[in-house]
């Protein structure tokens, strides 16, 4: 077809091919096409850009939930406006571009994980008490998912449990490694391996396809081992310990984050953990992602490609500044693990001068394509 002819398609089916595409990369291409083109999708206002910033009205805390909610961009500076569920006011994870709601923090009588795209409702059965809700797979692309609860057991500890679609409630497994609060999960392979606030680690065979409960491979600390990269011979800085450890799966393969504090010289260290006997080493250390950026807060981190993302950096890590911020410091931390350069974005005044419009940065969220809002009136 001549350009002319491209320039001159109707303005309804460009809007259909505006509305199916998946990233924010081919929404700002199709734009750029010509004048009719861009004029034809301006009446589909697309949401800001992705990822955006999970945050909380209630001060992070190694136990409670998530609760009350609000999603914004990473400066902090610009509310990501979308409409929730009604009667669903309290969040309860961000799992894999899903909602996990609940109408109550401590005794819900609804618990729902919504795809807030395509606008799906998969019910839960409740669970009270209950923290944060992690899903091994997007229930709209696999038929094996698995979703994993926890549950506040005391001031300090937990409890896991699963749940498969078409159970009637939720279960436990036979050994389980109840620990001091998830700090962070990941899933490869069929294994859930999850870091605790005290940094000990446990790998589950989560068993999926299967009628089999989880089984628990491993439990080990870990804490000495990332201590060691802390040693003065090896920085040259003085003692000092890891502010957190995270793992994250990207491009099939799973990564550890090691999180520093002021003492050390670089804010964060990425390997390829070596999980082959019975305990953690830490394996090849990792400077490139390859294109991809690591995005880390409370409970899920994930990878996006810096190509299909306009909005982010490649290569570097994104960390939500949820833990022991309680100077209000802090919103976001961007290392570049290529420059080793670290860039912080500072906790907005407005998010901590007026108690009524105070949040705390939790954790990212990332929709599964960008999400349209109402359209306007031409």
């Amino acid at each position: 077809m001549a350009a002319a002819g491209w320039s001159s398609l109707p303005a309804d089916l460009l809007q259909q091919v505006y509305g199916r595409l998946t990233f924010e990369r081919d929404l700002l291409h199709l734009r750029q096409v010509c004048a009719h083109w861009r004029a034809s999708t301006h009446l589909r206002p697309v949401a800001p850009y992705r990822p955006w910033v999970v945050a909380s009205r209630a001060k992070p805390s190694r136990v409670g939930p998530l609760g009350e909610y609000s999603l914004w961009l990473p400066r902090g500076l610009r509310h990501v406006q979308i409409a929730g569920l009604p009667g669903l006011p309290y969040c309860c994870g961000t799992p894999r571009g899903w909602f996990a709601l609940a109408d109550d923090e401590q005794s819900p009588t609804r618990l729902v994980l919504w795809e807030p795209c395509s606008g799906t409702e998969i019910p839960l059965p409740c669970l009270n008490r209950i923290i944060q809700v992690f899903l091994t797979g997007d229930p709209l692309d696999s038929s094996d998912w698995m979703a994993v609860g926890t549950q506040l057991r005391d001031e300090l500890d937990h409890n896991l449990f699963f749940w498969r679609p078409g159970d009637a409630a939720w279960s436990t497994v036979a050994e389980v490694y109840t620990c001091e609060r998830l700090h962070n999960v990941a899933f490869l392979g069929g294994k859930m391996y999850c870091i605790d606030f005290l940094k000990r680690l446990a790998i589950y065979d989560l068993n999926l396809g299967t009628a089999f409960p989880p089984v628990l491979l491993l439990r080990t600390y870990t804490a000495h081992l990332l201590n060691l990269l802390c040693n003065p011979r090896r920085c040259g800085k003085k003692l000092h310990g890891t502010r957190a450890a995270h793992l994250v799966t990207c491009n099939g393969e799973l990564l550890l984050v090691v999180l520093f504090y002021d003492g050390h010289p670089s804010f964060a260290e990425v390997y390829k953990p070596d999980l082959t006997g019975r305990r953690l080493e830490l394996g090849e250390r990792v400077a490139d992602l390859g294109g991809f950026s690591l995005f880390l807060g409370r409970g899920d981190a994930f990878a996006l490609s810096a190509q299909e993302f306009p909005a982010i950096k490649r290569n570097c890590v994104y960390y939500a500044a949820h833990y022991r911020n309680v100077q209000k410091k802090d919103w976001v931390l961007v290392f570049d693990l290529e420059s080793d350069v670290l860039e912080e974005f500072p906790f907005p005044p407005e998010h901590k001068e007026d108690p009524a419009k105070e949040w705390w940065p939790i954790s990212w969220f990332c929709p599964k394509r960008p999400i349209f809002l109402k359209e306007q009136i031409a």
